[in-house]
């Protein structure tokens, strides 16, 4: 027992900080384990005057009306005190799970991006909902593991008044139940982790399933989906057995190791009770004291498997709160580009293996419109995440007007950037909440960025206009009008820089006209930045720079690199017999 309050003290240090401002209920409740330990005892206790007087012959009606007060005041006090205790402590756990989520969830929007490219988003979604669950499950067990030794002790001390002899069975019996506790502990501990581990990877597999719906039917993979889904479920409940066998054998021993102290107290009585050592009374209080004893030792075992798979879900809860956040170390806040973007011999590698970029070197000026062209994995889409800060680099490799991107604040660094992506994301909610992302933007605002954007035209004939919801990464919409929604929501972020990578890579010729008048519009007066797939958008751009490998081998406008006959002219070239340059 000793054992199981050391882990409930080490475990309750770790949610304390979460239930602090509900103290005054986690108080009150700790102080109700109390008051209902106190009225069980007292119910054990008034059997013998009932038994003893008030069922006796010469017992009166003023005695048996005494028991009957005595009984209702014991009832009439264990209603409140019942419900506040638990109410409040289900209020006290229900409020601590939403203030751990909330914490892993902002700590999830600022660890760095290449945490998630190592992560898979299932087992981040059980860590969110299922562990924190699990987690919350634990304070309730502290409380158990406070109340219910309490509501023992009671009993025990009873039972110990009532005939000290037969008391000590039960404590030959102890023993057995701290063996038990340890040990059941122990296992479920353990057990649990690959529990939360196997329900993380079915999470995984359940969310790959869904978003991957139109490449199953298309592919016909459905039973491949399914087996893949059966297999997971497997594991998990092969691991859930597992601590279901634990548990289940927990409780039970427990109760058989009861069993047989109550047996030999039963033998032990018969002899008492013919000695004249004590009266029926005594007995049948003793009997159900030893009765009530039995109910908070089930409920502390049970209490000792939730505080074990608590404390496993909590490893891994904290793991990720343990996860060190970006670095931002910039103190220097920029509105503006005034000046010129500086890469200097810029070298970046993902992993060991091979450098994604090397010694890039390149100037861009405000006001001019850059475009990165080369084959795919050439390094282009880093660069830009580079510049958005979404990767730490070494320190004078990008300078932004004369200060090193590493001294510039983070949110001011992305301020000056608005990014139009051939990723497009976009929530499951309405137009007008898409654009405006939580600000309090005016109706004019929203008709403006849209008429930009050439989305108004198909937004006008949504029978909600603005208020229509898109559905999952606007899934009720076609793959241009996506585009073009982000597209208003880049323009209403009103920044002096506009990054495109790859915008119209995905979409049909239709579509990429419609898409490129707008981004057109979006980029007058702006410093452009595009990664491009389709040569035709950015043969006016001040300056093409080319990718191989990593490395810049030609920089220049169209004209003067299609003069060189080099990598870029082979581009062209391509682009023009698969009907890209259209």
């Amino acid at each position: 027992m000793v054992v199981q309050m050391l882990s409930a003290i080490k475990f309750s240090k770790k949610i304390i900080p979460y239930v602090k401002e509900e103290k005054t209920k986690v108080v009150v409740a700790i102080f109700f384990s109390f008051v209902l330990a106190g009225l069980k005892g007292m119910q054990a206790y008034i059997v013998k005057p009932i038994f003893d007087h008030g069922l006796s012959p010469t017992s009166t009606i003023e005695d048996n009306v005494t028991l009957v007060l005595q009984l209702l005041i014991i009832v009439l006090v264990n209603f409140p005190a019942r419900f506040f205790h638990f109410y409040w402590i289900r209020f006290v756990v229900d409020k601590a799970t939403c203030k751990i989520r909330n914490q892993m969830y902002k700590k999830l929007q600022h660890i760095p991006l290449s945490f998630f490219s190592e992560s898979k988003q299932g087992e981040l979604v059980s860590n969110l909902l299922n562990d924190t669950i699990t987690f919350s499950h634990g304070f309730r067990a502290v409380i158990d593991l406070i109340r219910e030794p309490i509501t023992a002790l009671v009993m025990l001390s009873l039972a110990f008044s009532r005939d000290w002899q037969l008391t000590l069975v039960i404590f030959a019996a102890a023993p057995l139940f701290i063996v038990i506790f340890n040990r059941s502990g122990f296992l479920v501990r353990n057990q649990q982790q690959v529990v939360q581990e196997k329900i993380a990877q079915m999470t995984h597999v359940v969310g790959e399933g869904v978003v991957g719906q139109k490449i199953s039917k298309s592919f016909n993979l459905q039973e491949y989906v399914l087996d893949r889904f059966k297999k997971a479920q497997e594991h998990f409940f092969d691991a859930q057995m597992k601590t279901a066998k634990t548990e289940e054998i927990a409780h039970p021993l427990v109760e058989f190791v009861g069993g047989l102290a109550f047996s030999g107290i039963i033998l032990f009585a018969h002899y008492r009770i013919k000695s004249g050592g004590m009266t029926t009374g005594d007995f049948v209080s003793f009997i159900t004291a030893m009765a009530l004893f039995m109910d908070p030792i089930r409920k502390y075992s049970q209490a000792n498997v939730k505080l074990n798979q608590a404390r496993a879900a909590g490893e891994r809860i904290f793991n990720l709160l343990d996860e060190p956040e970006e670095a931002d170390f910039g103190k220097v806040e920029i509105e503006n580009l005034n000046s010129e973007i500086i890469i200097n011999d810029l070298t970046f590698a993902y992993d060991q293996n091979r450098n994604v970029l090397d010694k890039v070197n390149l100037s861009i000026k405000s006001g001019d419109k850059v475009a990165f062209v080369g084959l795919s994995g050439s390094g282009k889409s880093t660069l830009i995440n580079l510049l958005l800060g979404l990767y730490d680099i070494s320190k004078k490799k990008i300078m932004i007007d004369g200060n090193d991107i590493n001294d510039i604040k983070k949110i001011s660094l992305r301020n000056l950037f608005s990014l139009v992506s051939q990723d497009i994301f976009l929530f499951n909610d309405s137009i007008k909440e898409n654009l405006s992302v939580g600000r309090n933007l005016s109706e004019d605002e929203i008709k403006n960025s849209l008429e930009v954007a050439h989305a108004d035209e198909f937004v006008n004939r949504l029978a909600d206009g603005v208020e229509t919801n898109i559905g999952d990464g606007g899934l009720k919409l076609s793959g241009g009008q996506r585009q073009r929604l982000t597209i208003a929501r880049a323009f209403l972020k009103q920044s002096p820089i506009l990054l495109l990578d790859e915008a119209t890579s995905a979409l049909d010729n239709e579509s990429e006209k419609m898409v490129q008048k707008a981004l057109d519009k979006l980029s007058a007066n702006k410093t452009v930045i595009a990664v491009a797939h389709r040569l035709s958008t950015i043969q006016e751009f001040d300056c093409i720079y080319v990718f191989d490998e990593g490395e810049i081998v030609e920089s220049g406008t169209h004209d003067e690199l299609l003069s060189l006959k080099g990598n870029y002219f082979k581009l062209y070239e391509l682009s023009k017999k698969v009907g890209t340059n259209a």
